[in-house]
């Protein structure tokens, strides 16, 4: 995972996500981003033909950039744009990211989240790797991209404002594309404790063996069927039990080594059991929440 504001190149694998991260803005998903901007603009004027959000974004871009008008680079010069809409469909990829980003600068505070989760669905619409969180913007691989679920346990997290859990997942998902694998299973693991604790209500510190007890002896966990409980307890103690054996206490005489796919089975099974909890919990305790207000 990349951070919008960090475009250094350690590797040819990091430029190669780039160059697709560039050539991921292609003119569908320009067009899209014009109409998800229209739908969210304040308007006004004569018959409310002024775009008054498009005006405030384009002065800023220009502040920001220190033009004298919108341009767009046509392969050889900087060229300027007649208006806002030509500036999104031929900007350069880093100046529409730029746009977007004033964009929800000027956006009403109670529109911001439902404007992020549609941009974040037209990214994946148009097959881009690029996803929007916690205002910032971020290229993930697409390897790392083909699981949804991680995708949905992040959003869940912010959506749900789990906000502990989901520092922690974020810097789980960080060190995985770092390749650092211990850190990777000592966060996931962290991430999956502190939703334990959330939807059970418990600030104290306990064990996560009890935890899981707990969660799974409480209204959370439908009783399907026997054996339910017992075989959904021993699922979630899979990540625990991963960190105690791999990552959790010291190396000893010998330097160990976590394999990349243990850490990525912790990771996706973090995820899951994320998801699976706050959906239950939003089930139980959020009736408020209507089904559009949970992204997935």
């Amino acid at each position: 995972m990349v951070q919008r504001r960090s475009w250094t190149l350690n590797s040819d694998r990091e430029c190669l996500i780039l160059v697709d991260t560039f050539r991921s803005l292609r003119l569908d998903l320009r067009r899209s981003l014009l109409r998800l901007f229209n739908r969210y603009s304040v308007r006004g004027g004569w018959n409310n033909e002024d775009n008054l959000t498009f005006e405030a974004v384009s002065a800023a871009l220009l502040d920001r950039r220190g033009w004298e008008m919108l341009q767009w680079w046509d392969g050889k010069e900087m060229k300027p744009t007649h208006d806002f809409d030509e500036f999104i469909e031929k900007g350069a990829p880093h100046h529409v990211l730029d746009a977007i980003e004033l964009f929800l600068d000027v956006l009403d505070d109670r529109k911001r989240p439902s404007f992020g989760h549609e941009l974040n669905t037209l990214f994946e619409i148009h097959h881009s790797p690029l996803r929007h969180f916690k205002g910032e913007f971020y290229v993930i691989d697409s390897a790392f991209l083909e699981s949804q679920v991680q995708g949905q346990a992040q959003q869940l997290l912010e959506t749900s404002n789990f906000h502990g859990a989901l520092d922690e997942f974020l810097q789980a998902r960080s060190a995985f594309m770092e390749k650092d694998f211990k850190q990777t299973i000592l966060l996931a693991n962290h991430a999956l404790e502190s939703v334990l604790k959330a939807v059970l209500g418990l600030e104290k510190k306990v064990k996560t063996g009890e935890l899981i007890k707990k969660v799974c002896h409480g209204e959370l966990i439908p009783t399907y069927y026997e054996g339910f409980l017992d075989a959904f307890q021993n699922i979630l103690s899979i990540v625990p039990t991963t960190r105690d054996n791999e990552a959790g206490h010291g190396q000893g005489k010998e330097v160990t080594s976590v394999p990349p796919a243990l850490a990525e089975l912790t990771l996706h099974l973090s995820a899951s059991m994320i998801v699976f909890l706050i959906k239950r919990y939003a089930e139980k305790h959020l009736p408020q929440l209507d089904e559009e207000e949970i992204p997935f």
